[in-house]
């Protein structure tokens, strides 16, 4: 099982962030949000939050896909965030390659899951991969740790008790896994830059020697 995390690990721009910094009022908090408000602006769209009882997140994404339209929504998730069709056809590559020598995957977000599955929407190729029981977040979590990385390899070693595991997450070389739980959780993982641009080629290649080692 690959355990992959959404946010500048799948995307090439932070998803969470721009849309939360977004509806702060700080579209300038982050590079990624200011350039999601730029590309809002050329649309003529205001990300907006409707009255409601589900999590704010949910409410604005949802609302977004609604005002844009299917066109415009899986223009915005996949040129926007997922870095064009080219990274995607990569991406699609590469994840129907592993699928074929039995590995399956998850995702697991510090976000919430609810508005990945949303934006997985705009990439149906993507579908096997991801269905909605594979795409979690940390509300699903049973373990109390100070972690979030740490938390994300319990949580995979809850999904899949007997599978080798690795976790692939730009969060890594902030937040490393405590010792105690990659020996508890037998856990491997890749560690991918910062909030950089997620996954391409080169990041794939160290992912298969990863799982080869």
């Amino acid at each position: 099982l690959i355990g992959l995390d959404f946010d500048c690990t799948i995307t090439a721009r932070h998803f969470y962030k721009s849309i939360a910094n977004l509806l702060m009022g700080k579209p300038m908090a982050h590079p990624h949000c200011a350039f999601l408000n730029a590309w809002l602006k050329r649309q003529n769209v205001k990300l907006e939050v409707p009255q409601t009882d589900v999590h704010i997140m949910v409410a604005a994404v949802e609302n977004l896909s609604h005002k844009l339209g299917e066109k415009k929504f899986r223009q915005l998730i996949r040129e926007v965030f997922l870095g064009g069709d080219e990274r995607i056809q990569h991406l699609t590559e590469w994840f129907t390659r592993k699928e074929a020598e039995g590995i399956h995957f998850a995702i697991i977000t510090a976000g919430i899951a609810s508005t990945v599955s949303i934006a997985l929407e705009a990439v149906p190729e993507w579908d096997r991969f991801f269905p909605p029981d594979l795409v979690l977040d940390l509300s699903n979590s049973r373990h109390q740790v100070l972690s979030i990385t740490g938390q994300k390899a319990l949580m995979l070693r809850d999904l899949r008790p007997s599978s080798r595991i690795l976790l692939v997450d730009d969060s890594l070389g902030e937040d490393p896994i405590p010792s105690w739980i990659l020996r508890r959780s037998q856990v491997k993982f890749v560690a991918l830059p910062y909030e950089g641009t997620g996954l391409d080629l080169p990041r794939c290649a160290q992912v298969d020697a990863e799982l080869l080692s």
